[in-house]
């Protein structure tokens, strides 16, 4: 898992925070929800994308926001009357300027390098993920036959006991009582 940034914030990251808060608002989502998605995304907490939405971005996208909550709006009227699945779906990014998501060639070669380290890391981290819980889940089955091999002579220790005190309480009962004179 790649390490929770904290550097500042870039000009593509807020227009894809803008992006993802934008399109869970039109889909009927919450921006919690969006925060999460957009915190793995750009490799932040999804506290401080809430943070960046409400004291930056939310105001420069004033405009597609009432757009996106009009959309909202529409299409829970449309859900509730069954139209929803027949209307077709529109481009996500037609309603967003094109100066504000264009992205420079420099900006993708960074985002394809940081996810092909991302996926490297995954793939090794998987592998050696897999073998370290099929060791401790053999480990445990181990563990767990030796307990249940230990309980099975606890419980024959204790049958045998609980029958020692029978024969001695049936012992004591026929033995007559030592009288003192």
């Amino acid at each position: 898992m790649p390490s929770i940034r904290q550097d500042a914030w870039m000009h593509a990251e807020d227009v894809k925070l803008a992006e993802i808060i934008l399109r869970h608002i039109k889909e009927g989502s919450t921006q919690l929800a969006g925060f999460a998605e957009a915190g793995s995304i750009l490799s932040r907490t999804p506290a401080a994308c809430g943070f960046r939405w409400n004291s930056s971005i939310r105001k420069l996208y004033e405009q597609e926001l009432q757009e996106a909550k009009a959309i909202r709006k529409a299409r829970k009227k449309k859900k509730k009357k069954g139209d929803l699945e027949s209307q077709p779906l529109k481009d996500p990014f037609a309603e967003i300027p094109e100066q504000k998501r264009h992205i420079s060639e420099s900006e993708i070669d960074q985002l394809i390098r940081f996810l092909t380290d991302l996926k490297e890391q995954s793939s090794d981290v998987d592998g050696e993920e897999e073998e370290k819980l099929l060791r401790e889940k053999q480990q445990l089955e181990s563990a767990y036959q030796q307990l249940k091999s230990d309980y099975t002579v606890m419980k024959q220790n204790y049958e045998s006991l609980l029958n020692v005190f029978k024969v001695v309480d049936q012992a004591r009962k026929e033995i007559p009582a030592i009288k003192e004179s």
